[in-house]
C-alpha cells in the first residue's frame, strides 16, 4: 500500500532521474541505528567465531589483510537470515515507498549485504585471507547482476550505520552514469569499468551521516576508497528488483544461506554444550 508520509517530492524524483542516486538524510533515528550497529556486531562475532571454531572460513565473509599486517572486514553477505531485525528493515516503508515511486512497480528483495570496512583490533590467525585492501572498484552493480539475468532497473538502498567522512572510504559516485550500461573487465578486486569510459579522478563522495539512506540505480558507476579512519564504515545495503519480472525467491543469496546455516548451527551447538568459548569480540563504538 502507498505510504504518503514517505513519498518522494517531484523535485527528489527529478533529481534521481537526472543523477541516478538520491540521499535521504535522517531517515532512521538514533535508536534504530544503535540497534542496527548492535546487530552488525553480533553478526560479525558469529561469522568470525564460527569460522575459528570449525577451522573453515565462512563464505559469507569478505575480509582483507593490509600491507602492515592488520586485518579489515570488507563485507558480510547475506545477513537477513542471521538477523530478524535487519530482515525487518529490508521491508521498511521508508525504503519501499520511494522505490515504488521510482520503479513504478512493487519492489522485490533480491539481495542484502553489510559493507563493514571495519578494522579488527587484533589479528586473527589460522584462516585464509586475501592480501588486499578494502576498497571497491569503479563499477556498477548490474555488471555483476547480469550473469543471473536480472533487469537493469534494480534499485539499492544504502543505510549509513556510521558517519562517513572522506577518510572512511565513503561511497563515491559518478552522477548521471546510470543512463546506459558501460562495459567492465576483471581486475584484482572484482569488475571495473574501462578507464576511458569515465574520468576516474571525477565523481563525488557521499558523506552521508549515520541514519541517512542513499538510493541508487544498478547502472550508476560508483566505488569506494580504502578506509583510513581506523573506525568502521558500516553501510547496510538492500537491493530490490521490480515485480514486473519473475526471478524466483532468493536466487542470488539463497545458495550461500543454505551452505552456511548448517555450519553456524554446528558452532552454536558447540557453544551451548560448553565445548567452545568464543574468542572474538567486536569492538563497540
Amino acid at each position: 500500500m502507498p505510504t504518503p508520509e514517505y513519498r518522494l517530492t517531484p523535485e527528489q524524483l527529478e533529481q534521481f532521474q537526472r543523477e541516478g542516486y538520491l540521499v535521504l538524510p535522517s531517515a532512521f533515528h538514533a535508536e534504530e541505528i544503535a540497534r542496527m550497529r548492535a546487530e552488525a556486531d553480533r553478526v560479525l562475532e558469529l561469522i568470525l567465531n564460527s569460522s575459528l571454531a570449525l577451522g573453515r572460513l565462512s563464505t559469507r565473509l569478505d575480509w582483507r589483510q593490509l600491507d602492515d599486517g592488520s586485518q579489515i572486514v570488507r563485507k558480510i553477505q547475506p545477513v537477513n537470515d542471521l538477523s530478524p531485525y535487519l530482515a525487518e528493515i529490508s521491508h521498511d516503508p521508508r525504503l519501499l515507498q520511494p522505490l515504488r515511486q521510482i520503479m513504478g512497480h512493487e519492489p522485490i528483495l533480491m539481495e542484502e549485504k553489510l559493507n563493514y570496512k571495519q578494522p579488527l583490533p587484533v589479528r586473527i590467525e589460522g584462516l585464509p585471507i586475501h592480501p588486499l585492501d578494502d576498497r571497491f572498484p569503479v563499477h556498477n552493480d548490474w555488471a555483476y547482476y547480469r550473469s543471473q539475468n536480472y533487469p537493469q532497473d534494480i534499485l539499492s538502498s544504502a543505510i549509513s550505520l556510521d558517519n562517513c567522512p572522506p577518510e572512511s572510504g565513503p561511497i563515491h559516485v559518478w552522477p548521471g552514469t546510470h543512463r546506459h550500461h558501460l562495459e567492465h573487465h576483471p581486475v584484482d578486486i572484482g569488475l571495473q569499468v574501462s578507464p576511458d569510459a569515465v574520468d576516474f579522478a571525477g565523481g563525488v563522495d557521499i558523506l552521508a551521516p549515520a541514519g541517512s539512506v542513499m538510493l541508487f540505480h544498478a547502472l550508476l558507476i560508483h566505488n569506494s576508497r580504502a578506509n583510513r579512519s581506523g573506525r568502521p564504515r558500516r553501510i547496510m545495503i538492500y537491493s530490490h528488483y521490480p515485480d514486473r519480472v519473475d526471478m524466483g525467491h532468493d536466487v542470488r543469496n539463497g545458495p550461500t544461506r543454505l551452505r552456511e546455516q548448517p555450519y553456524e548451527q554446528q558452532y552454536q551447538e558447540l557453544v551451548a554444550r560448553g565445548e567452545y568459548a568464543p574468542t572474538f569480540t567486536a569492538p563497540r563504538t
